[in-house]
């Protein structure tokens, strides 16, 4: 009996030997013994800020696996979570790992765990997820200050030229109103027929009623104070020197009618560009006029504009500029930009570009303004995919940074031509309108950062670490508030860093292709903090201090 249970005890502990003789040796089916094991490939893996997925290989045989997440937000799934088999020969799997977009500043770092369930074992595989955006900073200087900026707008589409495109109120509310776009400024034809005079009160009141200032230019000295004349071989209409009281006379009678409607002018031009066909004026008769008549029409309460040239030529700026009679009576230096301005690789057009940007500087503390432009590329094209002045991307590298050129040569005002138009602020009824009419356009909305944003301030130095984002910045009057309007020309969106000590709040708003002035989340603590800016799109910030 001895004997018996000896050997009984004897078989169980061979048994029990060869049950733990190691859990990564499994028996076959033939008796053999293999060895088991999975584990990851690799213990790294880098993945961008986007939303992607990538591919990640498991090693393993004669094995049962299965996976579980670290702590984190990058993995949004993996498929397949579980595999192997006992019986299974050595091989390699790939799984799928989606990830969620980082939108946050900093790169972040999840772990996925591979638990070799015959062996018990463990491995790991850490995701390090790239920051959402690159950061440039913005910085700001309030110590170095620039020009007032007075505002923004437009050109009030004429009744003699747009009857049957004119702006209703509810437009004009749209773009003027305290819900609107911001814009503040109105331009005004004044008509040569003083029975027209009355087709423009309504809306110069509504502008003024609404905070923003109406000034008015002249096309026309009319026909009775005309004459024709020849110049470079071509016949245009010229207002006779011995009519200069005359023609001051209808200026000043346009004036006082307006405000006997209720319109008080901020500011009357000359001429509009008087080097063109409209009424064709030397440079040195438009200073002999402001020296001779100045006086009288400044006397009405209204500033006076000189000389509005269609490209700010030095041939008729200068004289004005640098005739001290006549600069006395000037209040403002105004000029149209149509000969070029922002491709300053053409030799030509950085000349203008500089010229322009110098004039501030030479005005005794006056101003000039930008009064007259369009960008209209493409508009006889029949091919519709031509019409550039529809497509985004033009839109940004014409318009908005021809603002912001010119904020940055120191303009207090940019009015645009006409406010209702295809290639203008709002869509018209013409077919080759973006949008239709009443809508606002690409156009309408970039003006309006700036019009929202830069209005009535003081233009500050603003710089960024990224040749590809422009900014420039502005102070309020009161000096409780800072805001910035930068572009971004680049294919890649960044993260703006802006150092600035007491700021109580911000808020920014972006235009893209694919949005118009949509609210944007920023981050950050009263002295440092961040702001995305999408590729290819305009932002404007805003710094309650």
């Amino acid at each position: 009996m001895k004997k018996n249970l000896l050997s009984f005890y004897l078989i169980c502990l061979i048994v029990m030997l060869s049950s733990c003789s190691g859990g990564d040796d499994i028996a076959n089916n033939t008796g053999n013994k293999k060895k088991a094991y999975a584990y990851f490939e690799k213990t790294e893996m880098s993945a961008t800020a986007g939303a992607s997925e990538y591919s990640l290989a498991i090693d393993w045989a004669y094995s049962k696996w299965s996976i579980t997440k670290g702590d984190g937000d990058i993995i949004k799934t993996i498929t397949p979570t579980t595999g192997g088999m006992l019986d299974g020969k050595p091989q390699t799997v790939t799984i799928k790992v989606a990830c969620n977009a980082n939108t946050g500043l900093n790169e972040r770092t999840q772990t996925i765990i591979l638990t070799d369930e015959v062996n018990n074992t463990t491995t790991k595989i850490t995701i390090r997820q790239e920051a959402a955006m690159s950061i440039v900073n913005l910085s700001i200087n309030t110590s170095q200050k620039h020009q007032s900026v007075v505002g923004f707008g437009g050109m009030y589409n004429p009744k003699i030229w747009c009857g049957n495109n004119l702006i209703n109120l509810s437009q004009l509310q749209s773009m003027y109103g305290k819900d609107g776009l911001g814009y503040n400024i109105l331009r005004l034809m004044i008509y040569p027929n003083e029975a027209d005079w009355s087709a423009d009160v309504e809306a110069a009141k509504a502008v003024q009623q609404m905070g923003g200032i109406v000034f008015a230019c002249p096309w026309d000295c009319t026909t009775a104070l005309a004459e024709t004349i020849s110049v470079n071989g071509r016949d245009v209409k010229h207002l006779k020197k011995e009519n200069y009281t005359a023609y001051a006379d209808h200026l000043i009678r346009y004036i006082n009618y307006m405000k006997g409607q209720g319109v008080n002018l901020h500011a009357i031009s000359v001429q509009n560009e008087p080097d063109m066909d409209f009424t064709f004026w030397y440079p040195n008769e438009v200073v002999y006029f402001v020296k001779a008549e100045g006086q009288r029409i400044r006397n009405t309460g209204v500033l006076l504009m000189s000389p509005e040239a269609c490209g700010t030529q030095p041939q008729y700026t200068d004289p004005i500029i640098n005739d001290a009679e006549a600069m006395a009576q000037t209040d403002i230096i105004a000029g149209h930009i149509y000969q070029g301005f922002i491709d300053l690789d053409y030799s030509y057009v950085k000349n203008r570009h500089d010229y322009i940007c110098s004039l501030y500087s030479r005005l005794s503390g006056k101003t000039w303004w930008m009064t007259e432009h369009l960008f209209n590329d493409g508009e006889k094209e029949s091919d519709s995919s031509k019409w550039l002045f529809q497509k985004w991307n033009y839109v940004l590298t014409h318009l908005a940074k021809e603002i912001h050129m010119t904020m940055e040569g120191n303009c207090s005002a940019y009015v645009y031509w006409y406010l209702k138009r295809f290639y203008g602020l709002m869509g018209d009824n013409d077919s080759r309108s973006p949008v239709s009419e009443g809508l606002i356009t690409k156009n309408g909305y970039v003006l309006s950062h700036y019009a929202k944003y830069a209005a009535n301030t003081t233009r500050i130095d603003a710089q960024t670490s990224d040749t590809n984002i422009k900014a420039t910045a502005y102070i309020n009057k009161s000096g409780d508030e800072i805001t910035i309007v930068a572009l971004n020309f680049g294919n890649e969106s960044n993260m703006l860093s802006i150092d600035y000590p007491g700021v109580k709040s911000v808020t920014a708003e972006e235009t893209t292709e694919k949005k118009d002035m949509k609210s944007v989340t920023t981050e950050g603590s009263e002295s440092k903090f961040y702001v995305p800016i999408s590729a290819q799109s305009i932002i404007s910030i805003r710094l309650k201090l």
